[in-house]
């Protein structure tokens, strides 16, 4: 009979897996971890920036959300017309990077945070981590929702608070990366929690199967941790989530969230991150996209894992997508650059890399965007 030894269960591990197994790198030479004097700068800087904003008075518009488009395309549609055809992706902002999906009647909920702080204490702004421009609803306004997809544990994408209420009030299916189910637990959510690593895939049917979708969680280059002591103990990850066609004859619809696909910590030395041109070559192109953009400043310290609005369209580039949306800027107040910039340097950078100004842009919060795939 065979066996294997512990030297070869570590060689199995894949390259994004500690060699112990107890936590998760980033396996490209386009990251690097800050040495104590650089996070010792940027805490300096970071706990000035809340005294630079109080005097921008401009926030990204806010607009109420259109329920009535919004039940149009969950299941069954209240209202009957041509956009309840097959074909369609729907996506709404909700603030940061929540935004709501829709395909075939399917409501996917990517990142909710509707906490005022994104932050471990809810009851002041700590660390300066106040909302800076509200979201459109309330949760309780939200249609029903049927998966609620999570990128990585960060406060500003995993709230405890929403987190809760939607499983009181909808009992969705959640999407984590590995390491992530213990918290869930820890919070009394114990069932229909999936836990996954880098290409994993899942299907599921809705509606008495009339509406089939598969969620794929895919690699990106970030990092994790809600302590001090926890840093890279979970995954991290971009997913894409897209429609099984009923016949070989009919095209899937498919849709990309997350980032980020920095150069380095140098962007004219270092290498540009792998990760999404192997998405796109292995599952796009994409109908549908939303991209980081904002939380990029500065670049010495927040290149390695957030992506600027120039690194934004090459993510663009890589997954090939058709319509891409930028996300991760305008509602919390998270580095230095001015609240409403990441969209004037993403317009630059689209003109500068030649590209239709039409397919990736910013929408407002609270608007839906409807792309026929």
């Amino acid at each position: 009979m065979a066996t294997t030894n512990k030297d070869d269960k570590k060689k199995e591990l894949p390259a994004h897996h500690k060699p112990n197994g107890k936590g998760f790198i980033n396996p490209w030479p386009s990251f690097h971890q800050h040495g104590f004097l650089k996070l010792l700068r940027m805490f300096w800087l970071f706990d000035h920036r809340q005294a630079k904003v109080t005097n921008d008075t401009k926030r990204p518009n806010v607009i109420p959300l259109d329920k009535t488009l919004l039940e149009t395309f969950s299941y069954p549609p209240k209202v009957e017309s041509a956009q309840t055809k097959h074909g369609k992706a729907v996506t709404t902002w909700l603030g940061h990077a929540c935004f709501l999906v829709q395909l075939e009647g399917v409501n996917i909920l990517f990142d909710p945070v509707f906490s005022d702080c994104c932050s471990p204490i809810q009851a002041v702004g700590y660390l300066g981590l106040k909302r800076y421009t509200p979201p459109p609803c309330k949760l309780d306004e939200l249609p029903r929702i049927d998966i609620v997809v999570i990128s990585h544990n960060h406060y500003d994408h995993l709230d405890t608070t929403t987190v809760k209420k939607l499983h009181k009030d909808h009992q969705p299916y959640f999407y984590v990366p590995l390491g992530n189910k213990s918290w869930f637990h820890s919070i009394g959510i114990n069932e229909k929690v999936n836990e996954c690593d880098w290409w994993d895939e899942h299907e599921h049917s809705f509606h008495d199967n009339k509406s089939r979708i598969k969620v794929i969680c895919t690699p990106c280059q970030h990092f994790t941790g809600r302590t001090l002591t926890d840093n890279f103990k979970t995954l991290w990850a971009s997913w894409v989530v897209e429609t099984i066609p009923e016949n070989a004859t009919e095209k899937a619809t498919k849709v990309f969230f997350g980032g980020y696909v920095p150069e380095g910590a140098n962007e004219d030395e270092m290498p540009h991150c792998p990760a999404f041109k192997e998405i796109g070559e292995r599952i796009g192109p994409f109908d549908l996209s939303m991209i980081p953009i904002g939380a990029y400043s500065p670049r010495w310290f927040m290149s390695p894992i957030h992506c600027s609005p120039e690194d934004a369209v090459r993510l663009h580039e890589d997954i090939r997508s058709k319509r891409s949306v930028g996300m991760h800027w305008g509602t919390w107040v998270l580095t230095d650059e001015d609240v409403t910039e990441p969209p004037r340097r993403l317009e630059a950078a689209m003109k500068n890399r030649g590209h239709d100004l039409n397919t990736f842009n910013v929408i407002q919060i609270g608007e839906t965007l409807v792309v026929d795939a």
